[in-house]
């Protein structure tokens, strides 16, 4: 397939004049700028070379390009100095990504609308170099809510075979945001669960076949074997935890660093996933996009006691 030029991808994946919603979401690339910022001021000294570059993107993405709430400048600061010291080496995958993006991004919205035809995306979307901070996902940026692609991340972890399982998983994030409100500022562990199992599933829905690879339940290691190995462990945890919103016991199931204890990280993708299973042996996926909240939260709680139930767990 021929690459489009990223600067007509809005018409290409949101539509003509003629389609619904009239008002398209903005979509802006920053990938161009990070490989010449990075080429052109090489030779500059790591402090002088970080100050320049938080001038200048946080002039192109306000709010994006500055340390999070719980780090410190320092911190940001070297994080920024190892994004930039480090692009050499992922300069040529990162370039074919950004090539090949536009021309993916539109197939995965022709795909996706086979699934969910009335699909209209409505978050600016972002392409950028995220410092090593995500693949995709959607982020609160001073106070808007936006989609962001971080191409240097796609790099490192996606290929031909995964990227269109991964567009689907986040497509289906903003899809499933339509009817399921999410738990937002303080999300239980029940929230995350439905959300990144629901994504999971409906990646493995449209894509039959799909490998755990496919479906991203391989990073940072494989999750399914060691999780299935301890998996009355496994649904005890998660169901004691459920309604747990601290920091540390999200990281614990859905963060790929930190302290993960007896199960892998990112174990809560593929507990999600797998219960995500047992819903839809009774409701189609349509069905399990339009369930509200308090919806999710009771299936969540009962088909858990029954994983638990048909596990022989006895959980203290």
């Amino acid at each position: 397939m021929k690459l489009r030029p990223l600067w007509i991808l809005p018409l290409l994946v949101f539509g003509t004049a003629n389609a619904r919603p009239p008002e398209q979401p903005s979509y802006h690339s920053l990938t161009r700028e990070f490989a010449d910022f990075a080429r052109q001021t090489r030779s500059l000294p790591a402090t002088q070379r970080v100050t320049l570059f938080r001038e200048r993107f946080d002039a192109l993405f306000p709010g994006y390009y500055e340390p999070g709430a719980d780090e410190t400048v320092d911190h940001y600061n070297a994080n920024v100095t190892r994004a930039l010291d480090g692009f050499p080496a992922i300069r040529v995958r990162f370039e074919q990504v950004e090539k090949a993006f536009p021309s993916a991004f539109a197939t995965a919205m022709t795909h996706f609308r086979q699934y969910f035809p009335d699909f209209r995306p409505t978050l600016p979307i972002w392409f950028i170099h995220s410092l090593g901070g995500l693949d995709g996902g959607v982020r609160t940026v001073r106070g808007q809510d936006v989609m962001i692609f971080g191409a240097d991340v796609i790099a490192r972890i996606h290929s031909d075979d995964t990227l269109g399982p991964f567009l689907d998983h986040e497509l289906f994030h903003l899809e499933n945001g339509r009817w399921f409100k999410d738990c937002e500022p303080d999300t239980p562990v029940w929230c995350a669960l439905w959300r990144e199992g629901a994504a999971t599933y409906a990646a493995s829905v449209m894509n039959p076949g799909a490998t755990d690879q496919m479906l991203m339940l391989v990073l940072p290691e494989p999750i399914r074997a060691p999780v299935e190995a301890n998996w009355r462990v496994a649904v005890c945890a998660i169901s004691q935890d459920l309604e747990k919103s601290d920091q540390a016991t999200y990281a614990r199931y859905f963060l790929g660093r930190g302290e993960s204890g007896p199960l892998p990280h990112r174990a809560g993708y593929y507990l999600g996933y797998r219960l995500l299973q047992r819903v839809g042996s009774h409701s189609s996926l349509a069905q399990i996009d339009r369930f509200d909240t308090a919806t999710v939260h009771r299936v969540v709680k009962q088909e858990l006691e029954a994983m638990v139930k048909e596990a022989g767990a006895t959980c203290k």
